[in-house]
């Protein structure tokens, strides 16, 4: 846990609950207020529940690595130049090049050569999706049929309610209502989590008792 003396430049990128966010600003409490990047959601927690994402490790150039492989280079120079001469000396000078019968097969194609034989497979062309899952969701999410995407929010400690100071299990649907989605989600997650129901034109909360909103234009 990072200290709670640590401090966040107002833009960075940090992490809370393994998720990462940005540093919107700082409360006139001392809390640090972030903005989560996979929902949107705006918090205000304190600095001790906040860390720094670790930098990526900086790949290192070794000098030995480069000289080593002046080295092999110049020694293939050598050895190229060398088999050219031996060549040159031992056979006469012809003025149509060789080439090999696999090079000439590699650069001319047969004609009975299937024109798709390169081309991808069809798994390939278009992978299928599987629902995306977030750390710590319940397992009764795993058997619901067509989501996207499913990933606990973490909830506001600062909120009054108690039923608002829960996590939130949030679940993105490919179709579906969202009144209807957020209704049966709540049924399967009792007191232990909120639910937050996302479907491509339409969103629904229970702490608004499932009431929706349209996302979008019909």
């Amino acid at each position: 846990m990072t200290p709670a003396t640590q401090s966040f430049a107002i833009g960075s990128i940090v992490l809370y609950l393994g998720n990462r966010a940005n540093v919107t600003g700082y409360a006139s409490d001392g809390n640090v207020e972030i903005r989560m990047l996979n929902t949107g959601s705006e918090l205000s927690v304190p600095p001790g529940r906040l860390t720094s994402p670790a930098p990526p490790d900086q790949p290192r150039s070794s000098r030995v690595g480069l000289l080593f492989g002046a080295g092999v280079a110049g020694a293939l120079t050598l050895a190229v130049f060398y088999g050219l001469s031996d060549d040159g000396a031992s056979q006469p000078t012809s003025a149509t090049p060789q080439v090999s019968p696999s090079a000439a097969a590699s650069l001319y194609p047969s004609e009975g050569a299937s024109p798709t034989a390169a081309a991808p497979r069809a798994s390939e062309a278009t992978p299928s999706m599987a629902p995306s899952y977030g750390a710590g969701v319940p397992a009764w999410v795993k058997r619901l049929q067509d989501v996207k995407a499913a990933y606990i929010q973490p909830g506001n400690p600062d909120e009054v309610d108690p039923a608002d100071r829960r996590d939130s299990v949030v679940i993105k649907f490919a179709s579906g209502d969202a009144d209807q989605r957020c209704t049966a989600m709540r049924a399967l997650a009792g007191a232990d989590h909120g639910v937050i129901a996302y479907t491509p034109t339409g969103m629904a909360v229970d702490s608004n008792d499932c009431l929706g909103v349209k996302l979008g234009t019909p």
